[in-house]
């Protein structure tokens, strides 16, 4: 999403709440209604194209594993540091937005906070596996559709050429639905537009100050995991002094946070890890990989998200919920695209996998380009303390300290 597209967002954002209040005065709830209309349309759009993107992006995650047999310890622990770190962000949010309850105080709901679906453990194991993939997917079955991901990636692993051609629709698939991505955020103003008219309409200006509090929430939670956790992993495991370490990386540090995308940041980052001394087998492996699968910034973000949205309802969350949440949050970062607002389209795989209302995701819109730099920027340090880790205990420097 380009810088123009954000502003056009704001924009869409400040003239839905104009008019939601100036239809509220003059009482045309009509208009109301039809303006709502384009953002149910947004919303129902995001929804669609998380089944093939979520599906896919998995799936291939595991599939070219394969490369990492020829790098085995490599592959394995790289895979693990950001799987761990991964889990430490989101933990990081839960607790912050436990804490700090910022969705208190305002409530999305009419009358009484809907409801959400029992969770039973037995249900929720057997879930898992589908008896009918097709039906799970179709409905959209959260668990079912992270394993059915993982065992087609394990298989066409385990395929190897044989599952070429499968590994080749995969990423046909996935490009085929970044487009349709790049498409929804084209006309993500006017989505964005009738959701706050309905949003206003409903609740004035009261709106502003939770959404301060939730923008905070996010922003102490990155700031945690990127300036307290991530150097320390760096100076423990990593051997290296972070912050010495890390100006090296201020160029791609200040890319990722202007772009709001770690695909566009890579290039950048690889150049810089360079000039770190990273040898080559470790920034060409861990940081390609990382801006697939690494996301600490955007799984933090999106557990407090549905958090805040849970409380903005005045829903409380049950520790398997919350559970649930963990879960998922991991899982739809790694499925999250490296480009602007690449956790925006994954954010209703966490809010269906607890039953929250997809659309109090309209109250948390209009920032999200604002908390995507940092997240972005969050994500990028994952993949460069990644790199002083993998480095430090998996990779025997060369006799001739080849870079």
């Amino acid at each position: 999403m380009r810088h123009d597209v954000a502003v056009k967002i704001f924009f869409g954002f400040i003239i839905g709440v104009t008019a939601g209040l100036i239809f509220k005065a003059l009482n045309w709830q009509g208009f109301v209604e039809a303006s709502s209309v384009l953002g149910d349309l947004f919303l129902r759009a995001l929804r669609m194209v998380v089944i093939p993107l979520i599906f896919s992006s998995l799936a291939l995650s595991v599939a070219q594993l394969g490369d990492i047999a020829r790098l085995s310890r490599l592959g394995l622990w790289t895979v693990i540091y950001y799987l761990v770190t991964n889990a430490i962000a989101v933990a990081i949010g839960l607790t912050l937005v436990n804490l700090l309850q910022p969705g208190l105080g305002f409530s999305l709901a009419e009358g009484k906070p809907p409801k959400l679906p029992p969770l039973q453990l037995k249900s929720l194991i057997l879930n898992i596996v589908p008896a009918n993939p097709i039906e799970a997917l179709a409905k959209g079955e959260m668990l079912a559709l992270i394993f059915l991901a993982l065992l087609t990636g394990a298989v066409l692993l385990t395929a190897k050429e044989t599952g070429e051609l499968v590994q080749q629709l995969l990423r046909s698939v996935l490009g085929l639905t970044m487009i349709v991505v790049h498409w929804l955020l084209a006309v993500a103003p006017f989505g964005v537009f009738g959701l706050a008219v309905r949003l206003s309409a409903e609740f004035g200006l009261s709106i502003f100050l939770p959404l301060a509090k939730y923008a905070l929430t996010v922003i102490v939670g990155l700031a945690i995991h990127g300036l307290v956790v991530l150097p320390l992993l760096a100076l423990l495991f990593g051997q290296v002094p972070p912050f010495p370490y890390l100006r090296h990386f201020t160029s791609a540090l200040l890319t990722a946070f202007s772009t709001s995308s770690s695909s566009a940041t890579l290039p950048v980052t690889i150049e810089c890890a360079e000039q770190a001394g990273i040898r080559s087998e470790v920034r060409n492996f861990v940081l390609p990989l990382g801006a697939t699968i690494n996301m600490d910034g955007t799984a933090l973000y999106e557990a407090v998200a549905a958090c805040f949205v849970a409380q903005a309802y005045g829903i409380q969350l049950s520790i398997p919920q919350q559970l649930l949440v963990f879960l998922t949050a991991n899982i739809a970062a790694i499925g999250a695209a490296g480009i602007p607002a690449g956790g925006l389209v994954t954010m209703p795989f966490v809010f269906q996998s607890v039953g929250l209302p997809l659309k109090g995701m309209a109250i948390i819109l209009p920032i999200d380009r604002f908390l995507d730099m940092f997240r972005t920027t969050v994500n990028v340090l994952g993949d460069i303390v990644g790199c002083s880790v993998v480095q430090r205990f998996f990779v025997q420097p060369s006799a001739n300290g080849e870079n």
